[in-house]
């Protein structure tokens, strides 16, 4: 059933296609991007930070920031994704509403459909120039794609369709009106995403810092998969009275994302049982596998409690049946990012991709620009750590290769979790 379903759906596609060229080729046209068209996930200023090679010299960037007007540490992006701006025009006065599908495959077969009106404005006068009498035959559309959430390094297809409506309230394909029978749609477009990590994730809920573990590449040249880990902050608040869990942080439409779009099969929560009170069930519902395991940060994670946590998380990951899985303590920035330092490290993302990765949570400020040295969030926590682990000359993947088999975790069970992570 599963596979004649593929097929029809595909087949549909493809006659969808074959209508729009024959019926309308020319009365929407794609503006940007096209032509297979470079987009850009990651913001400028961020970008700029997270390419310098060494922490002194972020550091650095950001105390000249300081001192001359802190124009980067306005950056309206940080800790998300540029919007992903599609622009085309209609040159037969079509008017919408608007079905837009982005896919991954040439006739977008898999591709996320998005319905929206976008009115069009006249810039002289602001008049909304849907509710005019008149309308210019050839009118452009901008439209800012909510929570799109593309990969990095990735092929993307896009195309915009309408359908005609009269004035009736209730009009629709059944209609009848001759307005009900005019379809419109523009040939299919192709852009891709730049090659720059971090992947940001946004939803409407107040859940933010949220990004996929992958995407990054590894120091032999492969690529750490997208889709299979999600790091950010708690998806609801923390207790209040340790006896009741807090308020549930996700829309509707979050969870439909979250569970259908990502298909989070586990919940892994990191907090401690006073943070999330009798929860047993994820804030995503019963569907999801609810797993809390209280984890430690920094220092904490060489200690014999955390080594013993960071065995258990991990073995939760070499298990291909819980894949994918959100990870979260409330902020998405300690115990998440430690968690997350350890996981991408084993995978062999080089230094500079772990550091600017975990300083991805604090931008513009990065716990290391603290002159205590003992403060306890920073990098060189990290550093001490594993440094206590192989020899001089060894890397810093082979290091938490050896913590982790300090923690028990086996050599199988990290050639497992490799298997799974790396393309």
């Amino acid at each position: 059933m599963k596979k004649f379903c593929r097929g029809f759906l595909s087949a549909s596609a493809a006659a969808l296609a074959a209508l729009c060229v024959l019926q309308c080729p020319a009365a929407i046209e794609l503006l940007e991007p096209v032509g297979g068209a470079e987009v850009a996930l990651v913001p400028d200023a961020q970008k700029k930070v997270m390419s310098l090679p060494t922490l002194a010299e972020r550091l650095e960037l950001f105390a000249e920031d300081r001192a001359h007007g802190k124009v980067i540490r306005h950056d309206k992006y940080w800790r998300k994704s540029r919007p992903l701006v599609l622009k085309w025009r209609t040159t037969e006065g079509e008017k919408g509403p608007w079905k837009v599908e982005i896919g991954t495959t040439p006739d977008l077969s898999d591709a996320r459909v998005w319905f929206v009106r976008v009115n069009k404005v006249d810039k002289a006068s602001g008049r909304d120039t849907d509710k005019a009498e008149k309308e210019q035959e050839r009118s452009e559309v901008s439209y800012t794609v909510p929570m799109a959430n593309l990969e990095i390094a990735r092929g993307y297809y896009w195309r915009v369709s309408a359908r005609g409506r009269c004035k009736k309230f209730n009009c629709s394909q059944r209609c009848g009106c001759k307005e009900s029978k005019r379809y419109a749609c523009s040939k299919i477009a192709a852009f891709r995403t730049e090659d720059f990590a971090p992947r940001w994730i946004e939803i409407n809920g107040d859940v933010g810092n949220i990004r996929d573990l992958g995407g990054w590449r590894t120091t032999d040249g492969r690529r750490v998969r997208q889709g299979m880990v999600f790091r950010g902050r708690g998806l609801n608040s923390n207790s209040v009275t340790g006896e009741k869990p807090g308020r549930n942080r996700l829309t509707a439409e979050d969870l439909k994302y979250l569970t259908r779009t990502l298909g989070i099969r586990t919940d892994l929560d990191l907090r401690s049982k006073g943070e999330i009170a009798d929860m047993a069930e994820s804030p995503l519902g019963p569907g999801v596998n609810f797993v809390n395991n209280s984890s430690a940060s920094y220092v904490g994670i060489f200690s014999d409690k955390g080594k013993k946590t960071m065995a258990e998380n991990f073995r939760l990951l070499c298990n291909p049946t819980n894949y994918p899985v959100y990870v979260h303590c409330i902020g998405g920035a300690d115990r998440t990012g430690s968690l997350a330092y350890v996981l991408n490290g084993v995978l062999g993302v080089d230094r500079r991709g772990l550091e600017t990765d975990w300083e991805s949570t604090f931008y513009p400020n990065i716990p290391d620009a603290n002159p205590d040295p003992n403060y306890w969030c920073r990098e060189s926590h990290f550093d001490n750590g594993f440094s206590k682990y192989g020899k001089e000359g060894d890397s810093l993947k082979r290091r938490i290769e050896l913590y982790l088999l300090d923690c028990g975790v086996t050599a199988d069970e990290i050639a497992a979790f490799r298997s799974i992570m790396l393309e």
